[in-house]
C-alpha cells in the first residue's frame, strides 16, 4: 500500500519529516540580491550553529559526507540533500546566507525523523523555506508493512 503525505509547517520555521535510512531534499529560497553570497546549511540555533556544508560555488552540486548543496542562482534558491538519515539527525537546522558585513540571514528548519519496524522510505521529503514560503511542503511516499 502506498501512502502519500503532505505536511505543513508554521510561520516561524519550516518542518520536514524524514525516515531513518531515507533522505530529505530541502529547498531554501533567498532574495535575489544575495545570489553572489556563499550559502550554507548548519545544525543548531543561530548564530552558533555548526556548519555541515557551505559553498560559494554557483549552479554546481557540492558534496560533503551525507550532505549535498547546490546554489541555483537563476531561481534564487539553494537545495540541500541529506542522505542516509538516522534518528540522530533529528533537530533544528538553518538554511543560511553568508553576509560579510552584517549578521548572516538564517531560515530555521525543524527535521523530525521517524524510525519504525515495517516502514521504509521510498522517495525524498521536500521542504521549501525562505522569504516567499511561510510554510513548508513535504511530498513523498512510503510503503507500509508487507
Amino acid at each position: 500500500m502506498d501512502v502519500w503525505s503532505l505536511l505543513s509547517g508554521g510561520e516561524a520555521s519550516s518542518n520536514v519529516t524524514g525516515y531513518s535510512g531515507g533522505g530529505v531534499l530541502i529547498r531554501c529560497k533567498y532574495d535575489k540580491k544575495y545570489t553572489s553570497n556563499s550559502k550554507y546549511f548548519c545544525k543548531g540555533s543561530r548564530p552558533n550553529c555548526d556548519d555541515l556544508i557551505k559553498t560559494g560555488e554557483k549552479n554546481k552540486w557540492v558534496n560533503k559526507g551525507r550532505f549535498s548543496l547546490i546554489d541555483k542562482t537563476s531561481s534564487a534558491e539553494f537545495l540541500v540533500m541529506i542522505r542516509e538519515l538516522t534518528v540522530k539527525d533529528f533537530g533544528t537546522y538553518q538554511c543560511a546566507v553568508d553576509i560579510s558585513s552584517r549578521t548572516d540571514i538564517y531560515t530555521p528548519v525543524e527535521l523530525m525523523i521517524h524510525e519504525g519496524e515495517g516502514y521504509r522510505s521510498q522517495g525524498w521529503a521536500k521542504v521549501e523555506t525562505g522569504p516567499k514560503h511561510n510554510s513548508s511542503t513535504w511530498l513523498g511516499n512510503m510503503t507500509g508493512k508487507q
